[in-house]
């Protein structure tokens, strides 16, 4: 084994310090080590002085100073090492005035190094980084060569995912531990990463060596695999049918969710579904292995359901605790208030599925619930349900601990430190090997900060994965719902996000841009999970086909899986749309498990923003085509929505469209219009934040009137040099949330200056009820007064800008409660550089959501029109390929008739289309608005693979 030697003997360290006069001025090294690829040194000062490829003579420390090689914190304080001594094989670190000094022993073996904390002068360390090695390296797989530290226990935490990475980081807490916290550094060409990966965990006693998880999971078949939800509806009377349903969908893999299916926290199987328990939850595996296919077991991590035996009749004293205060008085057994001696200042009695609150006291054995808080003395939780979770009640004497419970989803947690903690873990890892699964997905770990504070996270999370782990009796295919360094080890895949409820393909390139990562990290990627969608109402979108196939190819573009809900056998033929999109998905699997199209064709593939549709030629052949959906929405409050442009970036071809009818608002001057604001008092608008270099200003003003007695003045000053970036927002609470059930509408007038700005007309509700975003933008191109209506909240587009909160579920998937609304706000972006926008705002009102009908429309283009004789009501739309395919859907995607066009078929150019939307409209209705897509196709292509390297087992008729 190697170990470290003194420099003076180290030749090869004699020649780093020659490379540079910079170099040559640091104090001498202490200690180097060497691996087969790497040399590293530390001097007398207890800076790392080198970092050194071995093969190219290249150091990669950080210039022109790389830094103390470790750090602490001591007392709020942050003391970097000042100093360091050789002792044997020990490293021995002085941090300066602080008086602390820590040992570290490293080793290095053939492709690494070992780096242990052996002893610490003293425990009142708050935090030891002992390892800090800035790189110039940026970790791309692009450049010659890569390091990255890997934690070797628990006692260690790692901030970055195992990749090649800039920074070498390791650091061990008084929580958990100092001495025997360990971790590897690797230095290697990038393409020994794996490899030197693979040599660290195999060598680490302390870590879960998953043959198909972390460095191996790339070499796992199954973790490509795209996978069926089911919620409970699985069981031996319905496994032939799932079976079926799944071969349709092309999907080889079910997971079973808990909740229904089995309890969380016990993991007791459903009596009703399972009754002989594991038992028969393995029958219907058993069936789904026999037919090919795999099961995953789907839990909530290690919280706990309040029904299950560790919380009633008596609740275990292992839950977790996150504040214990003192009975200040005895308590009968019929008292609904419960009197503490401590402040309850920080208590509250807001809950939420997400939120890490609970509103649960424990009390010897009896559970309280309370619905106040006194944060003034006597300092009392009132309002109280004795009793709760069908515990006993019971008096309490004065003096007794008053525990207050950690949750989060709805559920109790373990006290992580505790017995139960592994206990539940091995009641997963019980089912998992009892019922024959291959497959777990730990959901709810992402709420794993509720067990000890987010700071502690990543220690009691990893400790659950791996007490589930080391009690398999087979490798599991694994996943989680949160991801940091040591879940890395026993991952098998990464990707499943909630699905998105609007702007599903811009979506899907968010989804495959993150997924893009992870080649680095030797991770096969999934496009979950994914729900196919029909009119559910102006808050979302449908999946059309062109949605479906937009998913499906990028999946095969990538050799993603996919992840699939809302499809099951009750559904999938009662519900019209999920046969057609189910086929689209069976076609793509087919070909994506098949290897069937080249390299050349998948790169095509991902490109994102690029469409494409699957078709197969005369001779059986598989091939794409690019396509285009032009989407464009016309509004019935802008008469020239009713005119756009289509640039058809292929060759002539007649009109192909989707036209699908939408909500329709009620006038602004509607009897049952909500007032939001009429601007009298712009002190309500009391949230402010801006760029900075961005200025803006809210006042009422009469110098621009419309409606009412004065307008709201919404200014912006930027004073950078450019628009990107230059936002700003002005809004109000509303408290308590007002309800604007059905009234998702907003309307207003805007006196424009022309300017390009854009104005962003933002709603939100408490954060415990929903974290969504609803984002209404108005671009500011016009001069003078327009009426403007809103509904349906920006999706795609929140993409165009630079807004300072992110959008992926905020805006992509969430939607705010329409009866709690709780904030307007007003927003710029765009502004002009160096400039000032300037508009006036008339009463905003909140409006009817009303249903509407698209009557007759009539396209023009190229100087032909063509008229659709039909009557498309909201949620319902109308699909043209051609005169005798022309198609009226239903709002469930069911064929409700043929409609035969009238006119001639108007033919698109190269290049771009003027095309106008006209429809009638009867007395008193109010008038429609609708989405239209343009649909263009270009020439076919797809080479197929070597037949040497296709899978043709998987191709069918």
């Amino acid at each position: 084994m190697r170990t470290w030697k003194s420099t003076h003997i180290v030749i090869g360290l004699i020649l780093f310090i020659l490379q540079s006069a910079a170099a040559a001025a640091q104090p001498a090294a202490i200690m180097t080590a060497e691996t087969d690829y790497a040399s590293i040194a530390i001097g007398a000062d207890g800076q790392c002085q080198a970092f050194v490829d071995r093969a190219g003579g290249t150091n990669y420390c950080r210039t022109p100073s790389p830094g103390p090689f470790a750090r602490i914190a001591l007392e709020g304080k942050t003391h970097v090492a000042t100093a360091a001594r050789l002792n044997g094989d020990r490293l021995r670190l002085e941090f300066g005035e602080s008086g602390v000094a820590v040992g570290l022993k490293v080793t290095a073996r053939p492709k690494y190094f070992v780096v242990e904390v052996v002893d610490v002068s003293t425990d009142a360390i708050e935090e030891l980084v002992f390892v800090d090695l800035p790189l110039k390296l940026t970790g791309a797989a692009d450049e010659p060569f890569a390091a990255c530290a890997l934690a070797l226990n628990l006692k260690t935490n790692v901030r970055a995912i195992p990749q090649a990475t800039s920074q070498l980081w390791a650091a061990c807490y008084p929580r958990f531990g100092f001495v025997g916290a360990k971790a590897a550094l690797i230095g290697c060409p990038y393409n020994e990463l794996r490899n030197a990966m693979q040599e660290v965990v195999s060598a680490a006693d302390d870590l879960p060596h998953s043959p198909i998880g972390g460095p191996w999971a790339l070499d796992g078949p199954n973790n490509y695999g795209s996978y069926l939800f089911d919620f409970g509806n699985l069981t031996e009377a319905t496994v032939d049918s799932w079976i079926e349903t799944a071969k349709r969908l092309g999907v080889t893999q079910i997971d079973f969710h808990g909740g229904r299916s089995f309890r969380f926290g016990d993991f007791l199987p459903a009596p009703d579904l399972y009754p002989k328990g594991a038992a028969s939850m393995k029958a219907v595996i058993d069936k789904l292995h026999a037919a090919g296919m795999q099961a995953g077991l789907h839990t909530y991590a290690m919280f706990i359901n309040k029904k299950c035996p560790y919380v009633t009749p008596v609740p275990d004293p292992r839950l977790g605790k996150d504040v214990t205060f003192t009975l200040a008085g005895d308590l009968p057994a019929d008292a609904t208030r419960v009197p503490v001696l401590e402040s309850t200042d920080d208590m509250s009695t807001i809950t939420g599925f997400f939120v890490r609150n609970s509103v649960t006291l424990q009390i010897d054995d009896e559970l309280i619930t309370y619905t106040g808080v006194a944060k003034e003395s006597p300092y009392a939780f009132t309002e109280c349900t004795r009793g709760a979770c069908g515990t006993k009640i019971a008096p309490h004497k004065q003096g007794t601990p008053v525990h207050h419970l950690r949750e989060c989803f709805g559920l109790f947690v373990p006290d992580g430190d505790s017995t139960l903690l592994t206990e539940v873990a091995a009641k997963t890892a019980e089912l998992y090997n009892r019922a024959g699964f291959d497959m777990i997905y730990l959901d709810a770990l992402d709420g794993g900060d509720a067990v000890a504070g987010r700071e502690n996270a990543w220690h009691y999370q990893s400790k659950f994965t791996f007490e589930i782990f080391k009690r398999l009796e087979r490798p599991a295919i694994m996943e989680m719902s949160t991801f940091h360094h040591h879940l890395w080890y026993v991952r098998s895949r990464m990707g499943a996000w909630d699905h998105p409820n609007r702007s599903h393909k811009k979506f899907i390139d968010i989804h495959c841009q993150a997924n893009s990562a992870l080649g680095r990290q030797f991770l096969p990627g999934n496009l979950g999970w994914w729900a196919f969608k029909t009119w559910q109402g102006p808050m979302g979108e449908p999946t059309h086909t062109d949605d479906i196939e937009y998913l499906a190819g990028k999946a095969l573009g990538n050799n993603y899986g996919l992840s699939l809900m809302g499809i099951s056998p009750s559904n999938v033929d009662s519900i019209p749309a999920l046969p057609r999109l189910a086929a689209i998905v069976e076609r793509y699997e087919m070909l994506r498990h098949a290897n069937y199209f080249s390299e050349a064709v998948k790169e095509r593939l991902r490109t994102p923003g690029e469409e494409f549709s699957l078709e197969q030629n005369a001779g059986g052949e598989w091939r794409f085509r690019p396509a285009c959906y032009d989407k464009h929405k016309v509004e019935a409050s802008d008469d020239r929505s009713r005119r756009w442009t289509v640039d058809n970036r292929f060759e002539e071809q007649p009109l192909q469209l989707r036209i699908e009818a939408l909500s329709g608002i009620a006038p602004y001057d509607d009897p049952g219009a909500i007032l939001l604001t009429d601007f009298n008092d712009p002190s309500l608008f009391s949230l402010r934040a801006a760029q900075p270099g961005v200025a803006a200003e809210l006042e009422r003003s009469a110098e621009q009137v419309k409606v009412g007695p004065a307008s709201g003045l919404f200014r912006a000053t930027n004073s950078t040099p450019s628009p990107t970036r230059s936002w700003c927002k002005i809004g109000k609470t509303f408290s308590p949330p007002i309800d604007l059930s059905g009234h998702e509408a907003i309307g207003l007038w805007v006196h424009g200056d022309g300017q390009g700005e854009v104005l962003n007309v933002q709603q939100t509700s408490p954060s415990h009820l929903s974290h969504a975003i609803a984002d209404h933008y108005i671009t500011i191109d016009f001069t003078g007064w327009r009426y403007v209506a809103l509904l349906e909240p920006e999706g795609a587009r929140h993409a165009d800008y630079s807004w300072p909160y992110p959008g992926h579920y905020a805006v992509y998937r969430e939607s705010i409660r329409p009866n709690q609304v709780e904030t307007l706000s007003l927003w710029y972006n765009e502004l002009p550089p160096s400039g000032t926008a300037t508009c006036y705002l008339g009463p905003i009102r909140a409006l009817p959501v009303v249903s509407a009908t698209l009557r007759n429309p009539t396209v023009k283009l190229g100087g032909r029109e063509i008229r659709f004789p039909v009557a498309i009501q909201t949620g319902q739309y109308l699909e043209f390929r051609g005169p005798h395919d022309c198609r009226l859907f239903g709002t469930k995607g069911e064929e409700i008739s043929r409609i035969d066009p009238v006119g001639d078929v108007p033919v698109l150019k190269p290049g771009q289309n003027a095309v106008e939307l006209t429809c009638d409209l009867l007395d008193s209705e109010t008038p429609p608005r609708a989405y239209i897509s343009v649909i263009t196709r270009g020439p076919a292509f797809g080479d197929k693979n070597r037949p040497e390297d296709m899978r043709e087992d998987f191709l069918r008729p």
